[in-house]
């Protein structure tokens, strides 16, 4: 049996019908044991704005070759920039294509007649309920939805049908939201006018917010003024009055256009538009009798009451550990300990390698704002990862979308961006669908994990800065060696540690000879140079557990293990050996050192002031010697 890989691309523009398609995609994977299905959704919107494209970068995700068909829910995708580039994709690759809704040359349509339901429902209230002025709330027109276009036109053949006078009629432009019906009924009561007859609305959320504006005008449906949607959303079936509507049984189209992939793959489907089925509900809104579902409507409102208080308080602990997160690490920890809140059974965490291994911006490449070659699997939790765990933090090709264990054994997956304004993070994927995309509140956890994931970027980059500031704080700016500053606050701590653990210390007190004659002869910038490789020498005859400062000018003091015995003569003799490379000047050295038990009542100060004065006994001596 020939096995299928589909992609299929989708935008929660109204993320109702998008939950009722995935279920019916993922009852056909359930039935169909050849099928692999990866979803790549979005919550991009219908603008040009920088984040709405960061939205619809997880189109790119996928290299297509690796599929063997494309679905897309093209009316869904209302940014048409978005939706056209990814059509180009798509027949760049030269894979079969099927595209629900919304006609794309080349690709088989499944659809409903938008035209013909639309006159069917603007038909019923001028034949029904004798609407003879009639107002009619366009979708988006401008960026090309046919949806839009179907709708208005099937509006106009049932008033061109009835003889309606085009005086009767008014069209007014909207972009499918709630708020466009709540402006314009304000703004026709604002110019005093008579209310139509009806409100004809291209979607329900433009109608339910018609509704809701008239009723806080006082205005009763449909005594006062008919109001119509189209899509048969819940909050239509729950709205008061009960919206007349068209249904469109997303579940099933889905499930067609899916056989009608799989048959266009096989080569026995060949057929440009492939048309599916709706129904009109003629409900209270019109005037007509709502069936009675009164317990229906109970049941379903109590559980989503109880859904979303169980939802809250789990974002709520989550939230409270989130934000103390430290760590990128710790903050996946705290994200798999509650994964259950995206209401699937398992859940992937992947994030671009770039953000992963470097918190600094300016470090990061040209394509920050789309997907690194290669991702890191940063957190995954679920009811069978298991066995997977190993996995976390493993890194993969991004073109695998998921380490290779994993896509063997998911066959219905869901891939969400991660992105923090414009620059990318990664994605989410998700084995499952939840209540949370009915009620759209996965958009609403992703948005909250992005700012959590961002905070914990911006703590560790504040913690790097400090660290960094810490350390120009108690280090020498020309030697690297510890300052004063540094003295105060582990040159006693090195002392003790040595008394502790070693049963002693050593305290040496260096000096240069000479760099003020280097200083008058050369210049005070070959005298720096002289200071960094008298540093030099210290350094490699010192071990990596020593204290070495830069005591003042050319004095250098340096807390040391019992068991370097030789330091006072192997620095001199390194000293003599060091020379300028143009042969400028050679370095020397005196040393005074001090040897110190536990016990004997001696401070480290003690110690200090004691070297230094045998370093200018031994410099006298060198000095005599010459």
């Amino acid at each position: 049996m020939r096995n299928y890989r589909i992609a299929y691309f989708t935008a929660d523009w109204n993320y109702e019908l998008v939950e009722a398609t995935l279920h019916g995609l993922r009852k056909f994977v359930e039935d169909h044991e050849n099928v692999q299905l990866c979803v790549f959704d979005c919550f991009g919107k219908d603008t040009e704005s920088p984040r709405d494209h960061s939205e619809y970068a997880i189109f790119n995700l996928p290299d297509l070759n690796q599929f063997d068909g494309v679905l897309i829910q093209g009316n869904q995708i209302v940014l048409g920039s978005a939706r056209d580039a990814l059509v180009r994709r798509v027949m760049e690759a030269g894979i079969p294509a099927v595209t629900v809704d919304c006609p794309v040359e080349g690709f088989t349509l499944v659809a409903v007649d938008n035209r013909r339901a639309q006159r069917d429902l603007a038909d019923h209230v001028i034949r029904h309920h004798g609407a003879r002025r009639l107002a009619y709330l366009t979708g988006i027109l401008e960026n090309g939805s046919l949806e839009a276009e179907q709708r208005l036109q099937g509006f106009e053949d049932a008033c061109r049908e009835n003889g309606i006078p085009d005086a009767d009629i008014e069209i007014i432009p909207g972009t499918w939201r709630t708020e466009d019906g709540v402006h314009a009924v304000n703004q026709w009561l604002r110019k005093d006018r008579p209310l139509p007859d009806a409100f004809v609305c291209a979607n329900d959320d433009m109608a339910i917010g018609v509704l809701r504006a008239l009723k806080a005008r006082g205005y009763r449906v449909p005594q006062d003024v008919i109001v119509t949607g189209f899509d048969n959303l819940s909050s239509a079936e729950m709205s008061s009055p009960r919206l007349s509507t068209v249904h469109r049984d997303y579940h099933q189209m889905d499930y067609r256009a899916m056989e009608v992939l799989l048959d266009k793959i096989d080569g026995t489907e060949r057929r440009d538009y492939i048309p599916f089925d709706y129904s009109v509900i003629c409900s209270e809104s019109c005037g007509c009798a709502e069936h009675d579902q009164p317990i229906y409507i109970r049941n379903k409102y109590f559980d989503q009451v109880r859904f979303l208080k169980d939802f809250y308080s789990l974002q709520d602990q989550m939230a409270e550990e989130l934000f103390e997160a430290s760590t990128l690490q710790e903050l996946m920890a705290i994200v798999e300990k509650h994964y259950r809140i995206f209401g699937c059974d398992n859940v992937y965490l992947c994030v671009n390698s770039f953000y992963y291994d470097n918190y600094d911006k300016n470090q990061w490449g040209q394509d920050s704002e789309g997907f690194d070659d290669e991702m890191v699997l940063a957190g995954c939790a679920g009811i069978e990862v298991n066995p997977y765990t190993a996995a976390r933090r493993v890194r993969f090709p991004t073109s695998a979308l998921l380490p290779e264990a994993v896509m063997r054994r998911e066959r219905f997956l869901m891939f969400y961006p991660l992105h923090y304004n414009t620059y990318s993070i990664g994605y989410v994927a998700l084995d499952s669908i939840s209540e949370i995309a009915k009620l759209n509140l996965h958009m609403s956890i992703f948005s909250f994990l992005e700012i959590a994931i961002e905070n914990v970027r911006k703590k560790c980059l504040l913690r790097q800065l400090n660290e960094t500031l810490d350390g120009l704080y108690v280090h020498d700016a020309l030697t690297g060696f510890y300052n004063r500053f540094g003295y105060e606050r582990y040159g006693q701590q090195i002392f003790d540690g040595f008394l502790t653990r070693e049963g002693g210390a050593r305290v040496l007190f260096v000096d240069m000879d000479d760099l003020k004659v280097i200083n008058d002869k050369y210049g005070h910038e070959i005298g720096d140079e002289a200071i960094r490789g008298a540093a030099q020498v210290l350094r490699q005859a010192c071990r990596d557990g020593d204290f070495l400062m830069r005591y003042g000018g050319d004095e250098f003091l340096i807390i040391a293990s019992p068991a370097e015995a030789d330091l006072e003569e192997a620095i001199p003799r390194a000293a003599d050996a060091a020379c300028h490379p143009d042969g400028l000047y050679r370095l020397a050295m005196s040393v005074g050192v001090v040897d110190v038990a536990p016990g004997d009542g001696r401070t480290l100060e003690d110690c200090v002031q004691a070297a230094d004065a045998l370093m200018y006994e031994n410099k006298k001596r060198r000095k005599g010697l010459k």
